[in-house]
């Protein structure tokens, strides 16, 4: 049994899609098998998820006088490329013979799939996915296919991008404005220490933040020189809406900016004097919960409105869920000033999503340029349907972020398995997962795990979508990348986070492997997004240690040239970087892929390297000398580089 299952380990080939296929291509599916394999037949077996109980099973067809080719499953346009692509690189392709089946159109939705062998002697195994090798074996691996609508499309303008995140309360403090009383001014703390340790949610009652820095809006649209500088294309800002915290999830007005960050005025002048500069403006929507002190809920009475926790007669009562009338009720992880919303509620629903007067047409006339959605785990698909037509019908271009933590194409999220990218729902999500697999291989893990962690998104995601993931190493909700890439958060007490920094040797180790970790998030598929002062070395572990205020002066000016560098390499070959991307090896410390012409060369061993697929080509950025000799390319120990390919 060991023999055989070597032999058809090394020896049959089939290769997965980039990226899903539309519902309206036929696609050929097609594996080889390897001619001293005592084949009788192969079964192709496959379901889709809507119907998990219809198993579909075809005989795939022999063909003794097409041995050799590709074994994609694909759609018919990439069948000359596979073709070429695998001659190149299996020189003994005579020694295979081909099983193919042709399947579609076939609905929206995801499939599931593996193959059968039946033997001559009468039994069958099957062939399942093993680190993205077919091969025999007892435990049922399948391999998905994700089907989307063919009208599916996402935003041209970016692709290729930069994203810039910021923590409005944090990043810049402009004399210009003077902020007014808030409403709950009495609930607030002014710092006036901008750098100061902020006062940490964990020690305060329902993890509420009530300490502010004063950042606001002009401080941002300050910056818009400092935004060019490191080529930025778009600008995601947390919660700029009115709100009793810091963080400003916890909604009080969805239709008014808060007083200490500026007026309405100040978005819009914000998203015009960034327009000047090509950079759009994406906002946190934050819509599975409010404020308990808000215009909508109104527990502390500050407001003037009638809200649902005062009367079961207020225009707000139908969208909360009380369960003691009016002290219980359900709220965001048990949180008491965060009161879920029913999202159901077709009123609520119409004054967010009405296409007149909602809350989203609002923001988007007065200059946002698209969407970040807070939670959308807890968002039901009609809420994001009925949100995505809202959008997209005000603004085609608008683009829509779903914050997903982990594939999105298969998510379950209370008991409903999500399609947030088949076409109707997102344009995108957080891309959290290529942030571990990347962390994972700086500290030590295997090159071939982490390509089977990017190949899951890469296969997995509808073109559309691959193109424009936000591709993230920092946000406010994780630890920094410098902090992450050389400690383990979760092996550190909260009292142990007060105050800490990283001793110089290990904070100098962290620099160093940010380098590698952003060389690889610019070059994946996808668009990377810097979280503020990420580019100056800021380090911390997470809320509140990862908001710290932006200071300029405390910059370490090396991590600093070299996003400076990046940001502009990016910039320079945006047209590489907008789509498309192969895989081409990972092996002992050593990984490989490409981005069109660009090829991008990661050693992570303490010795050169030799990538012999290489041949011809000019390094474009790096931090080692490249030597291009007669036998491969020559890369230095410790370093990463982006070659641009003579072809």
């Amino acid at each position: 049994m060991e023999q055989i299952r070597k032999v058809i380990y090394k020896q049959e080939r089939h290769r997965r899609p980039l990226g899903g296929v539309k519902n309206n291509e036929k696609i050929s599916v097609s594996i080889y098998i390897h001619e001293s394999v005592d084949c009788k037949s192969l079964d192709f077996v496959y379901l889709n998820d809507k119907y998990p109980d219809q198993l579909n099973r075809i005989v795939m067809t022999k063909s003794n006088q097409n041995k050799g080719g590709a074994s994609y499953i694909c759609s018919q346009e990439y069948q000359t490329l596979a073709t070429n692509l695998y001659n190149k690189e299996h020189h003994d392709c005579n020694e295979y013979i081909k099983y193919s089946v042709d399947l579609g159109p076939l609905e929206t939705g995801l499939y599931f799939y593996y193959f059968q062998l039946n033997y001559n002697d009468g039994t069958s195994k099957n062939i399942s996915k093993i680190n993205y090798l077919p091969e025999i074996t007892d435990n049922l691996i399948c391999w998905q296919l994700t089907v989307y609508d063919a009208d599916f499309s996402t935003p041209d303008w970016i692709k290729g991008g930069i994203i810039y995140q910021i923590f409005p309360d944090r990043f810049k403090r402009s004399a210009s404005y003077t902020a007014p009383r808030a409403i709950n001014e009495e609930e607030r703390t002014i710092r006036n220490d901008w750098g100061g340790r902020p006062q940490s949610g964990l020690d305060t009652p329902n993890y509420s933040a009530k300490d502010f820095f004063m950042g606001n809006l002009d401080g941002i649209r300050e910056s818009r020189s400092y935004l060019e500088g490191l080529n930025v294309d778009l600008v995601y800002l947390n919660p700029i809406v009115e709100s009793s915290e810091n963080h400003r999830y916890s909604t009080a007005d969805y239709k008014n900016v808060d007083p200490y960050l500026g007026t309405i005025d100040s978005f819009k002048d914000l998203c015009a004097d960034l327009k000047k500069s090509n950079i759009k403006v994406v906002l946190d929507g934050v819509f599975s919960h409010t404020g308990s002190d808000s215009i909508y809920f109104n527990r502390y009475g500050r407001y003037p409105s009638l809200g649902a926790y005062q009367s079961m007669e207020s225009p707000y009562y139908p969208w909360f869920k009380f369960i003691e009338y009016p002290d219980k009720y359900a709220s965001w992880w048990g949180f008491d000033n965060l009161p879920e919303l029913i999202k159901e509620n077709e009123d609520y629903t119409n004054y967010i999503c009405n296409q007149e007067d909602g809350v989203l047409k609002y923001w988007q006339d007065l200059g946002a340029g698209g969407w970040r959605l807070d939670v959308a785990d807890e968002l039901p698909d009609v809420f994001i349907d009925n949100l995505r037509k809202s959008i997209k019908a005000t603004d085609p271009d608008a683009l829509i972020i779903g914050e997903v933590w982990e594939d999105a194409t298969n998510k379950f999220s209370y008991g409903v398995k999500r399609r947030y990218l088949l076409g109707e729902q997102l344009d995108s999500v957080m891309n959290y997962p290529w942030r571990t697999a990347i962390i994972d291989l700086l500290k030590g893990q295997d090159t071939l795990l982490f390509k089977n962690r990017i190949m899951d998104i890469v296969s997995n995601y509808p073109q559309p979508a691959l193109d424009t993931l936000m591709n993230l190493l920092s946000t406010h909700d994780t630890p920094r990348i410098t902090t992450s890439l050389v400690l383990d958060a979760d092996n550190f007490k909260h009292e142990n986070k007060l105050g800490y920094k990283l001793p110089q040797a290990l904070y100098n180790r962290a620099i160093e492997l940010e380098k590698f970790a952003s060389f690889i998030q610019f070059t994946l598929p996808g668009i990377p997004s810097l979280y503020y002062g990420d580019e100056n070395g800021m380090e911390g572990f997470s809320d509140p240690f990862n908001r710290y205020c932006f200071m300029e002066e405390d910059r370490n000016q090396d991590i600093y040239d070299h996003y400076k560098a990046l940001t502009a390499f990016r910039a320079d070959y945006r047209n590489s970087f907008k789509t498309g991307f192969k895989f081409g090896f990972a092996r002992e410390n050593l990984i490989c892929y490409y981005r069109n012409d660009i090829a991008c060369i990661i050693n992570l061993g303490f010795k050169p390297a030799l990538v012999e697929e290489i041949l011809h080509g000019e390094k474009i950025f790096g931090n080692k000398d490249v030597h291009v000799t007669s036998y491969g390319l020559v890369v230095g120990a410790r370093s990463y580089t982006a070659m641009k390919l003579d072809r």
